[in-house]
């Protein structure tokens, strides 16, 4: 159940989409089909009245009659009487019954008034087949058919639920077949098999996405409680040892290590943890989360931050209160000496450092910064990350000697 309720979640818009499409589909369908009218004709066997032995024996012929009504001889007559070389197809049915003694002539047609000739013809044929003689073997003819004022069909209704359903189950089994073909990281499960799971976190709720820093903007929601579980756990992930240094890198391509990276600097913030966040990405991840059109008013530019050969942009974030700085780009590349520096310069004027670096197979440099910093974490992103992927950069971080101390489902 949960399999198929988590392929809702991911395809709701193809399930839609299907059941609409296939729903129009049966509506179009169904406007093509000619409608059909339905009238009914009634025989009594037997007089309408009458002692008990000939009201029973009238009984005991009502299903012989109605068997005789759908012979060929009888069929054939009264096709004749209303012109037509057979009504075979257009008898829907003769039933008796022995207690009332009726015998109901129902015809179907896409003319109401032939639908009722029709049934009045059958009628009268099997009242005159009928042989004179005993009260209990007459027939006589006590409810007429009259040309029906609506159709019994085409159902519309029923026709676009039923091909709303079929496309709903075929969109189902479109969507589980991509799921089970896809290679993409779907769930905690997918990721242990690369390294130690140390949570998932949720994104922003759909209103707030103009606000990715949830643990301020939404303080009480899922999402915000999820960074905050995910802090604690960073912080008990050390056996003891205080955490001083953090990096975190995509598997792949993807921007969630510096919208983690940037809530967990704000869950740890929270609890008055002097915090410097790291901009490692040339792509300004984390500064693009902080500048939107929301949290801009919120960051203020500070005088740069020289350390080493390298030049560092600083900006205050109000709320919450913690640093980010961003180097400069420069010619020479990031060497383990620098980024340890940098790390031990940072360190001085706070508790805590996190880096969020790019993505492992697209930059030398988050192998430096893995290599310096105290524990790393993989942020691998829910529907986007390969699993062909994580592998390769779980290798290259072991390369680096760097020390993973887990991996998160964005």
């Amino acid at each position: 159940m949960s399999s198929v309720l988590a392929i809702v979640k991911r395809w709701w818009w193809l399930l839609l989409i299907g059941a609409a499409v296939a729903a129009l589909m049966g509506f179009l369908v169904s406007n093509r089909i000619p409608e059909t009218y339905e009238a009914e004709a009634k025989v009594l066997v037997g007089p309408l009245s009458s002692d008990k032995d000939t009201i029973a024996a009238a009984g005991a012929q009502t299903r012989t009659y109605a068997a005789i009504a759908t012979t060929a001889p009888v069929l054939d007559a009264a096709a004749r009487r209303v012109g037509l070389e057979s009504i075979r197809s257009k008898i829907h049915g003769v039933t008796a019954s022995d207690i009332t003694r009726l015998i109901s002539i129902t015809a179907r047609d896409g003319d109401p008034v032939r639908a009722a000739a029709i049934a009045n013809a059958l009628a009268a044929v099997l009242v005159d087949r009928a042989a004179p003689g005993p009260p209990e073997g007459r027939l006589a003819i006590v409810d007429r058919a009259t040309p029906p004022q609506d159709p019994i069909g085409p159902s519309t209704g029923l026709i676009v639920s039923l091909t709303a359903v079929v496309g709903l189950l075929g969109a189902f089994g479109i969507a589980a077949l991509v799921d089970a073909l896809s290679t993409v990281v779907r769930s905690e499960e997918d990721v242990s098999a690369y390294a130690p799971v140390l949570g998932s976190v949720n994104g922003s709720r759909p209103w707030r996405r103009d606000r990715p820093i949830v643990v301020e903007a939404d303080p009480h929601s899922v999402a915000a409680a999820s960074y905050r579980l995910l802090a604690t756990k960073v912080e008990l992930s050390n056996g003891g040892t205080r955490l001083r240094s953090l990096l975190l890198v995509d598997a792949h391509e993807g921007k969630s290590s510096a919208r983690v990276a940037a809530n967990l600097a704000a869950g740890f913030a929270e609890d008055g943890t002097r915090v410097v966040l790291v901009d490692g990405d040339e792509g300004g991840g984390v500064m693009k989360l902080f500048t939107g059109r929301v949290e801009k008013a919120a960051v203020q530019r500070a005088r740069p931050l020289r350390i080493g050969r390298l030049t560092f942009d600083r900006f205050r974030i109000k709320r919450p209160q913690l640093i980010v700085v961003r180097p400069r780009r420069t010619s020479e590349p990031l060497d383990f000496g620098q980024a340890s520096e940098t790390i031990e310069h940072l360190l001085a004027g706070a508790d805590l450092v996190l880096i969020a670096a790019a993505p492992v197979d697209l930059s030398p440099e988050t192998l430096i910064w893995a290599r310096a910093a105290q524990s790393t974490i993989l942020v691998a992103e829910r529907d986007h990350t390969k699993r062909e992927r994580m592998s390769p950069a779980v290798e290259s971080l072991r390369v680096a000697h760097a020390n993973v101390i887990g991996a998160v489902l964005s």
